[in-house]
């Protein structure tokens, strides 16, 4: 098929699809045999020239194969001859045994002379000590300490070692002999400056603090590599702190025997009920000294090749250790003392931070923190702080001035009351006590404590508004809403701040890796594209009981209007005189009570209630008042003109400026009312015909037809029923 497709195609593209092209085809016959005629002579030239090609290839492969055969051979005989050749220079197996033999003897004699080398070091720092030349003695031990460092990672762990205890030797000893020169100097130069010294930080000799920046520099280059020996500690807790540089453990020595001194065994200045008295202590010094140590001691450590060593920091490490060691001491004893253990907490939290804030003692770096976080003692102190909140939010409560406003300015006027600023108080002041914890699992069991805590503020508030009481407004009721909304309010500008926001995130994360745990799958990708706060759902409880009471207090003084309605409900709307037969309108009569009840307690919201919450309240009223009004009075009763005329007159002179005092556009949310009276004061004729297309338009007409004339809230039905309430309409 597909070579008689191409034979069609062929003759339509040689002849086309006209008739006369067929005069062509002889000549087109006549082509397509001189191209058979060239064919069959090429196949017949093949085919005489295939034997002669043939018979070309198979003689190549022939001297291909030869040659192969010759190459094999020309190859053995190469393989014999070098093996002949390497059996005649087995002497060279010899020269390799004797450069391994001259190898190791060279390991040997280097091993040998590093011996002598550390034996001849070694007996020059003996020398240098014995004759008390410190320089003398420091330039050997810096060799000696370099020789352990090319050492200490080499196979040969017994030199290694025996260099490491050599260098320990020396040191113990060059520490010894600079010790008792240090602690002369140190003397010299009043150190340190506490008591009588206190004066005379900056009037030390010349002399003195050349020999101080001498020996300080000394102790410096004394210093033991970081990894030749494992810190010795007393507990697992002082772990965390970094080994002191040797000028610092000398400087904070006399101070360390100070603080022993007064602060363990029976002195009265170790008092367990006192743990201000050593947290100030140490405070104290550094504050007086810490200083100095930057000033004096920092460029010696710079010039000495320790630029990394931040004195002043080691400094205050080396004495906070104390404050946590004797912390650490007391803790387990006074834990069983409520009083005493919550005074402990306490002052280490306050020690805490005034090293953060006003020492800039490092973030990175432990402190007091490090001992309250241990389980037990954190297990400890979150219930206190439970214990003592609960304790606080109960006199907060009971307080005889908790629900007043309070004294000053009140700018947003939210009318905080003294409840409201003490509870937040109470959270503020928890916050800042945990604020400083390192791990974010601490804080966020904090912040748990923090909304239970909410939690139950709210609780104790719906207690307190179960009291009976027959006026909302003149009860607790509009103090507490205050309070709500208050709090609520403060609560969501905290849940955006870094503190409350980073713990929201954490808190999405332990609660991924549980559905990822339990579902098998990664979800944390989610994560950051979640929002909110941590407080959402403390919020949400808020406003849920805010709502309700707000619209408890709105529906009160709804009632308390309604109940004076009744004379304006019942008047003759019927049977009002027109406007052309009195000189000027004013307000109907039966509706003064209604209107002054309704004035009355509007101030009274405004006086009561915090601006939020009133314009939630006012709003509600008027949304109530609207349907009401327009239910009771407009659908009810019947209007000839001069009560069409007064009714409008008393909603629009009248009813909306009572709340004009509080927006520009009263009239939006009277909305029944507005329309209504339109509707009962329109003219007769367009009333009819207004009637007229109501009736017989479709539903998509009435509104075209109610829009058209103002009318967006009513229906079209009660637009009827408006009209027909209107005695012009109702006697035709």
């Amino acid at each position: 098929m597909d070579i008689e497709a191409r034979v069609i195609k062929r003759f339509n593209e040689k002849l086309g699809s006209d008739l006369k092209n067929l005069e062509n085809l002889h000549k087109f016959h006549e082509e397509l045999e001189s191209e058979k005629n060239v064919l069959e002579e090429s196949l017949s030239l093949a085919s005489a020239k295939i034997p002669l090609l043939v018979e070309k290839s198979i003689a190549d492969v022939n001297d291909m194969t030869n040659r192969i055969y010759e190459l094999k051979s020309s190859c053995r005989l190469l393989q014999k001859e070098i093996q002949e050749s390497l059996k005649k220079d087995d002497k060279m197996l010899e020269y390799e045994s004797l450069l391994n033999k001259i190898n190791e003897l060279e390991k040997s004699l280097f091993y040998l002379n590093t011996l002598q080398s550390v034996q001849e070091i070694s007996g020059q720092i003996e020398v240098s000590l014995f004759f008390g030349v410190d320089e003398a003695t420091i330039e050997p031990y810096a060799l000696l300490t370099h020789k352990f460092l090319e050492w200490k990672s080499s196979p040969c762990k017994q030199l290694s070692n025996h260099i490491r205890e050599i260098l320990h030797y020396w040191h113990n000893n060059i520490k010894e002999k600079l010790s008792k020169e240090y602690s002369e100097v140190l003397k010299a130069i009043k150190w340190p400056f506490c008591g009588t010294n206190l004066s005379v930080s900056s009037t030390s000799s010349a002399e003195a603090m050349a020999k101080f920046k001498t020996l300080t520099e000394y102790l410096f280059h004394l210093q033991l590599p970081d990894d030749s020996e494992k810190p010795t500690v007393t507990s697992a807790l002082l772990t965390d702190f970094a080994p002191i540089s040797l000028p610092i453990v000398f400087l904070v020595r006399p101070l360390r025997q100070r603080f022993i001194f007064h602060f363990t065994g029976t002195k009265q200045t170790n008092r367990r009920d006192k743990p201000e008295w050593f947290f100030t202590q140490v405070l104290t010094w550094i504050k007086g000294h810490s200083d100095w140590v930057a000033r004096n001691v920092q460029p010696i450590a710079r010039s000495a090749g320790y630029d990394h060593i931040n004195v002043k920091d080691e400094f205050m490490r080396a004495l906070v250790q104390m404050a946590v060691e004797k912390l650490h001491s007391e803790l387990p004893v006074v834990q069983y003392d409520d009083s005493s253990f919550a005074h402990t907490v306490d002052e280490a939290l306050g020690f805490e931070r005034e090293l953060r804030e006003s020492f800039f003692y490092p973030e990175s770096q432990p402190a007091t923190l490090s001992v309250l976080t241990q389980a037990q003692i954190f297990v400890k102190w979150i219930n206190m702080e439970k214990k003592y909140a609960t304790e606080k939010m109960d006199a907060i409560l009971s307080s005889p001035t908790a629900w007043e406003k309070l004294p000053g300015p009140d700018v947003d006027n939210l009318k905080v009351t003294e409840c409201a600023e003490a509870f937040l108080n109470l959270l503020t002041t928890i916050s800042d006590r945990y604020n400083h914890l390192p791990q974010p699992g601490h804080r966020a069991q904090f912040l748990e404590l923090q909304l239970e805590l909410i939690d139950d503020w709210r609780v104790r508030l719906l207690q307190l508004l179960h009291e009976d009481y027959e006026d909302p407004l003149a009860s607790l009721m509009p103090r507490i809403l205050n309070s709500l909304h208050y709090v609520q309010t403060v609560l969501s500008e905290w849940g955006v701040t870094v503190h409350f926001l980073k713990l929201h995130f954490y808190k999405k994360q332990l609660e991924a890796v549980e559905i990822a745990t339990d579902i098998g799958e990664n979800i944390f990708e989610d994560v950051t594209e979640e929002h909110g706060t941590v407080f959402d759902d403390a919020i949400a409880l808020l406003q849920r009981l805010e709502k309700k009471l707000v619209t408890e207090i709105s529906d009160s003084v709804a009632l308390d209007v309604k109940a004076k309605s009744r004379p304006y409900r019942t008047d003759k709307w019927f049977a009002m005189q027109s406007e052309k037969e009195i000189l000027s309108l004013s307000v109907t009569p039966s509706g003064c009570s209604m209107f002054q009840e309704l004035a009355l307690r509007l101030h009274a919201l405004n006086e009561a209630l915090a601006l939020p919450l009133f314009n939630q309240a006012w709003r509600n009223l008027a949304s109530q008042l609207d349907l009401y009004i327009f239910e009771e009075v407009v659908l009810v009763n019947k209007f000839n003109s001069g009560g069409a005329v007064q009714l409008q007159y008393d909603i629009v002179r009248n009813l909306f400026p009572l709340f004009g005092l509080y927006t520009s556009k009263p009239e939006s949310y009277f909305p029944r009312m507005r329309e209504g009276c339109s509707l009962l004061n329109m003219l007769l004729g367009s009333a009819l015909l207004l009637m007229d297309a109501l009736k017989n338009g479709t539903e998509n007409e009435t509104k075209e037809i109610l829009a058209d004339v103002g009318v967006f809230k009513l229906s079209s039905d009660i637009v009827i029923c408006v009209l027909k309430s209107r005695m012009d309409i109702n006697v035709r």
